[in-house]
């Protein structure tokens, strides 16, 4: 099997000869200092560095896939919120929010054009990086992790409680835009889309939050991806133990997890396929038999997908990610 047969096997719930191992890109983002240096920079706002960091992700560390942006802050950018776009050395973040009111951003914003700007270097990589061979993967911000990037999250968090007709109002119009360029990065040629939402955690929200606010929302794209053929990937950070009920309406392909979630629980619980969840503090300062052990924790606990837990650290080392990769495609787990 190669890379992209393997991944879409997974996805659609067959069976392949072993798991595949990946890094999504987005919020997961294996493009880490070491292999930023060589790309020189550039890999957030020019197509070419963007292009040549994912396949050397792909070819130094051995992650298969290809999956950009490397970060969640071009949607936010385009909806005006400020973003410092980082450097080799630190990721791109959010600087200033939108401090207009929700109704005049929902206006003023409502014909944003998700194929210009860092949105339009995104799709013209993903379109220069299609091939047969290698999966495809594109990124997007969920719906309130995207919300409240453009708009301070304690505005978001308070108006959940106060004026959750409003809130609900400004995560349709916020959820309606993230689907339009997911279906761009499906034109321009993704294979898979993975959408983290690092902020919509079971800790924060709740579960009765999270099955009002979210669910709905996850539904309604990836509803739309499937209609296209398209899988999807649901990432979740932090304890998602009392929110698995909820998190099986969404319908994606493969839910990702942080690593303070118990894999064989969740794998009880759910009845999508799991990706995870090898720590990224390990990955990040560990020792490389440590990460190995880890990983095979991982594999046992019969995840469909290796993969890091959760964003990784600029500062990892290729050498302690290839102990993950080479293990998983070495196969002497089984």
């Amino acid at each position: 099997m190669n890379e992209k047969k393997r991944l879409l096997s997974v996805l659609k719930g067959d069976r392949v000869d072993r798991p595949p191992v990946i890094c999504p890109g987005g919020m997961m983002s294996a493009c880490v200092t070491e292999v930023s240096d060589q790309v020189g920079g550039g890999h957030h706002s020019g197509t070419k560095a963007m292009v040549s960091a994912a396949r050397k992700i792909n070819e130094l560390i051995g992650f298969e896939n290809y999956g950009v942006p490397f970060c969640l802050t071009s949607e936010v950018e385009a909806l005006g919120a400020s973003v410092n776009i980082g450097d080799n050395q630190i990721e791109p973040r959010i600087t200033q929010y939108n401090d207009e009111p929700l109704e005049v951003i929902m206006e003023n914003y409502s014909a944003a054009d998700v194929t210009t700007g860092r949105m339009g270097v995104v799709l013209e990589a993903i379109r220069e990086l299609r091939n047969s061979r290698v999966p495809v993967i594109g990124n997007v911000s969920g719906h309130i992790s995207t919300a409240s990037s453009v708009v301070d999250p304690l505005e978001i968090f308070k108006m959940l409680r106060r004026e959750p007709e409003r809130a609900a109002r400004f995560l349709a119009f916020i959820n309606d835009y993230l689907v339009r360029y997911a279906l761009e990065m499906v034109k321009a040629g993704a294979d898979v889309i993975s959408i983290s939402d690092p902020t919509a955690t079971g800790e924060i929200l709740g579960p009765r939050n999270f099955q009002k606010f979210a669910v709905p929302y996850y539904h309604k794209i990836i509803s739309a991806l499937h209609k296209e053929g398209i899988p999807v990937i649901l990432h979740i950070c932090g304890n998602a133990s009392n929110i698995l009920e909820s998190l099986n309406e969404v319908k994606a392909n493969a839910l990702s997890f942080d690593s303070i979630v118990n894999m064989k629980n969740a794998r009880v619980g759910l009845k999508t396929g799991l990706m995870g969840n090898v720590s990224t503090q390990l990955l990040h300062t560990g020792e490389r038999e440590k990460i190995v052990s880890i990983t095979r924790n991982a594999l046992h606990s019969e995840v469909d997908i290796v993969a890091p837990a959760c964003g990784l650290s600029m500062a990892t080392s290729i050498g302690n990610l290839t102990a993950m990769t080479n293990y998983v495609k070495e196969g002497s787990y089984n």
